[in-house]
């Protein structure tokens, strides 16, 4: 699946916005016998906006999960070729176990959408960025909204291949003097389209963008993460088995992704059903565990762990889109750095994403 850089809408706020740090200062001759101290501008957890990269999240069955890209952020989750990505239904690591089966009535759940009937969607991410410890800092945040058209184009008993169109991307809140240069950046993305499948039960595949001259800006990445993200709020899984209302059901995985292991859960309830029409929630666990960090102003020795939880809650109608997503996932990435004196100092990471589709007002 593809790979979200959690901090792409405050990286995008920041790039429109043309905002800058100052650089940190420099040691004087006397420091070499204090304690190492947190520089601010430096980002172990890149979760965390930055110029650098490492950690990023990725959104996999309803949830987001704990996703690598390569240190100096190397683009996973942009746009590619042609060739279209394996459908999702075909990797193991996706399969999906059912835990309760629910109250009778039972039935297999799936989705059996209406061919070229379009509907249209608001995404809404809104995201934060703070630390704990280390010289933190006020709490960074932004805002950043998504109007796309979703068109099941081709359906068949196999699954069905959907259009995706951007109609309007906007930034919420952005200081009225970068407003119109944001406004004209955003808008070259206007009429942007991707390709997925769902496959009856709900799982979805890769988006495949084409390339055209709309991918070759320096927000093309960010807006693509988002795009795919959207993708991913669609619909929530079903498993293959008959379920009823409380049915319960589960997609587990270890994995190694770019060297770095990490585990993912994502529990989902029907807690709600009726008129092919119903709530399911999806409850996120993920994590990396504690792995050596290596990232730039940052000392050899240095360790990080990440752990992110989080629920998301759907409505959901079987012959469409869900009609309104809501979740929030709250990522905590601890790190310990080489005081210079044989001990460490401590520090936490806290971002969280806020996400929302709904038909549009």
């Amino acid at each position: 699946m593809k790979s979200l850089v959690w901090g792409s809408c405050l990286a995008l706020v920041t790039m429109l916005a043309a905002c800058s740090k100052d650089p940190p200062p420099k040691p004087t001759k006397d420091e070499g016998s204090k304690a190492t101290p947190v520089p601010s501008d430096v980002v172990f957890n890149d979760f965390m906006p930055s110029g650098g990269g490492a950690v990023g999240l990725r959104v996999d069955g309803g949830g987001l999960e704990a996703g690598l890209a390569a240190v100096g952020g190397d683009g996973a989750g942009a746009a590619g070729g042609e060739a279209p990505a394996p459908a999702a239904a075909e990797d193991p690591a996706r399969a999906l176990k059912l835990l309760e089966p629910g109250a009778e009535p039972r039935a297999v759940r799936k989705y059996a959408f209406v061919a070229n009937k379009s509907e249209k969607r608001q995404l809404t991410m809104k995201q934060s960025a703070s630390r704990e410890g280390g010289g933190g800092g006020p709490a960074q945040e932004a805002t950043f909204s998504l109007l796309v058209e979703l068109t099941p184009k081709v359906v068949t008993p196999k699954g069905t291949k959907f259009e995706m169109k951007v109609l309007k991307v906007e930034i919420p809140g952005i200081p009225p003097a970068q407003k119109a240069q944001a406004e004209a950046q955003l808008a070259v993305f206007s009429g942007l389209t991707g390709r997925f499948d769902v496959t009856p039960s709900g799982d979805i595949g890769e988006v495949d963008f084409k390339a055209d001259d709309k991918l070759q800006n320096g927000a093309a990445e960010m807006i693509v993460n988002s795009l795919s993200q959207a993708v991913e709020l669609v619909v929530p899984p079903f498993p293959s088995e008959p379920i009823g209302v409380g049915a319960k059901w589960e997609r587990s995985s270890e994995r190694k992704e770019r060297g770095v292991e990490q585990s993912q859960k994502h529990t989902f309830t029907l807690t709600e059903f009726g008129e092919n029409a119903g709530v399911v929630t999806a409850d996120i666990d993920l994590k990396v565990p504690k792995r050596p960090l290596q990232a730039r102003g940052v000392p050899p020795g240095a360790t990080q762990e990440v752990s992110a939880k989080g629920v998301y809650t759907y409505n959901f109608k079987l012959d469409r889109v869900a009609t309104k997503v809501d979740g929030e996932l709250t990522a905590k990435a601890k790190i310990e750095i080489p005081d210079g004196k044989g001990g460490k100092q401590a520090v936490t990471e806290i971002s969280k994403l806020k996400n929302s589709m709904e038909a549009p007002k």
